[in-house]
């Protein structure tokens, strides 16, 4: 009978363990998951987070901002201050491309002429150039990086230059998708 005792003691004791295993089990399944819990899935982006689509005007930057690149040497760098191949047509994730005619050559102010085509070339630059902008120029690496404020191999132009106000006139030339 005592060996009977101690078995039946045995069973109930891994019962037990086995009972309160699960217990604890999900007691950490529902309390520790999702952003109330002991360890959070999501990271706190923080009172100020504001993720926006925002896609700014192709037109405005056909006709002012893309010009205003080329003629600063973006694209191919200028000679004696910039290695060869060294600057946007080449070398760098801020890719662009040169192509001919320019879309800005047929810009009657700030809008496209009448039945200009918008080559493959430039919609790419296009591209490339809204990745660097964001609606606050302040922190739009195509303002912080030519004018010096952020790593770049040489200032290109100043932050108070007419170059740089095509800039942040273009941060105000977006739309909310």
């Amino acid at each position: 009978m005592g060996a009977s005792f101690g078995s039946v003691s045995c069973v109930l004791r891994r019962s037990l363990a086995l009972v309160c295993a699960t217990l604890v089990s999900l007691l950490l399944a529902t309390s520790s998951c999702g952003d109330g819990g002991l360890i959070p899935t999501t990271v706190d982006p923080g009172a100020d987070f504001v993720q926006e689509d925002v896609v700014f005007d192709d037109v405005f930057f056909y006709c002012k901002i893309e010009p205003m690149l080329f003629a600063q040497g973006c694209g191919s760098g200028v000679a004696g201050k910039d290695p060869a191949n060294g600057c946007h047509f080449s070398v760098t994730k801020f890719r662009l491309t040169d192509y001919m005619p320019h879309v800005g050559d047929s810009c009657v102010g700030d809008t496209l002429g009448p039945g200009t085509a918008v080559p493959t070339a430039a919609q790419q630059n296009y591209t490339a150039a809204q990745a660097r902008m964001k609606r606050d120029p302040k922190l739009a690496p195509l303002l912080l990086r030519p004018t010096g404020q952020a790593t770049h191999p040489r200032k290109i132009f100043e932050q108070k230059s007419p170059e740089a106000d095509v800039i942040r006139q273009w941060a105000t030339q977006f739309s909310s998708q």
